[in-house]
């Protein structure tokens, strides 16, 4: 049986995978990324970026028997993906940080890594599918992850294994369970592994040099100084709470202007909109120059029909209903019922 290299974080979910594999007959090696979160910065123990994690991976290879190593990507994740982190935000984006570390770490990184141990695939932990080459949703819809994926590169898809993409959640725990797995009940990492407590304007205020933040203007739609923000890294578009205006009434950020160091506010209402414009385009299908399908503007959302139309490198794509907060930095990803056409970053 061919070998396969499996990147295993020290959850469940990649634990089942390389079990999976390893009862299907793979030749099958563990491999852990030490990333940021190992350096001696405090993490959740739940988190996927802890030693405890690692130790977990470990203490699973070893159960199944077989070959674990451990690999030092923390200056690539410094660079690619904490580093594009912070200057998305410091250009008045959102960025999505789990889309830049599966596109450039764990299925650029690690696909590198798998030549060298003459692995024919990398096997992750994802609930996706890959059928016929190409990129679908995973059966448990309510854990789908096809959406952080769309970034992966199209050749890259033959050389890639997803063993839970057909399992529900449910069966997952109940195999690691069956077979004696420390992770079988171990919690779900919830949220970005470099920011544990999910506080973003302390790791930014951390992160960014004074000079680089400085409060301004707030502004509601007809351009008048209603109040003053603390720097525009820490805002995104719909946020609600942190908005220091007089008076009762609820407003939400609306437009953030780089340029001017301005925060533009509005009503709920005015976070609505139809047209998405994106770029860095990555296409796993061929679509055409103009093409149906539908989208979602962000992970946990509902997919929207629409059409597209592809304008030299960029896509504009109409939704047939309003969506809301479209967020520059973010992602759009389009699909063909669960398959996943391609996706790109939202300007």
């Amino acid at each position: 049986m061919p070998r396969v290299l499996v990147a295993m974080s020290g959850g469940v979910d990649s634990s089942v995978a390389a079990l999976s594999l390893k009862e299907k007959g793979f030749d099958v090696i563990g491999i852990t990324m030490r990333l940021f979160c190992y350096s001696g910065t405090e993490t959740s123990p739940k988190s996927c970026c802890s030693t405890e994690a690692i130790n977990d991976a470990k203490a699973v290879a070893e159960k199944l028997g077989i070959p674990h190593y451990v690999v030092d990507l923390e200056k690539e994740f410094e660079k690619e993906v904490i580093g594009d982190f912070v200057k998305e935000y410091l250009e008045g984006k959102t960025p999505n940080p789990c889309v830049r570390c599966n596109q450039v770490i764990k299925f650029g990184y690690l696909m590198d890594k798998a030549k060298e141990y003459d692995a024919e695939f990398l096997a992750t932990g994802h609930y996706a599918r890959i059928i016929n080459n190409e990129l679908y949703k995973g059966v448990d819809n309510s854990k789908d992850q096809s959406y952080f994926l769309y970034g992966i590169k199209k050749d890259y898809l033959s050389k890639i294994l997803f063993p839970v993409g057909e399992l529900e959640k449910i069966e997952v725990r109940r195999l690691a369970e069956e077979r004696g797995l420390v992770t079988a009940k171990k919690p779900e990492s919830q949220e970005i592994c470099f920011i544990p407590d999910n506080n973003y304007p302390a790791f930014l205020k951390n992160r960014l040099d004074k000079m680089e933040v400085k409060s301004g203007a707030i502004l509601d739609k007809l351009g008048k100084v209603v109040g003053e923000h603390k720097g525009l890294p820490f805002y995104t578009i719909g946020q609600r709470r942190g908005i220091d205006v007089p008076g009762t009434e609820v407003w939400y950020v609306i437009s953030i202007d780089v340029k001017n160091n301005s925060l533009v506010i509005g009503k709920e209402e005015d976070l609505e909109s139809r047209e998405v414009k994106a770029v860095h385009l990555n296409w796993l299908a061929d679509v055409g120059q103009a093409f149906k399908a539908n989208a979602k503007i962000r992970y946990n959302m509902m997919e929207k029909s629409g059409k597209g139309e592809l304008e030299d490198k960029k896509v504009r794509f109409i939704f047939e209903e309003p969506v809301r907060a479209v967020t520059p930095g973010q992602s759009i990803v389009f699909y063909d019922k669960d398959r996943v056409l391609g996706g790109g970053i939202i300007e």
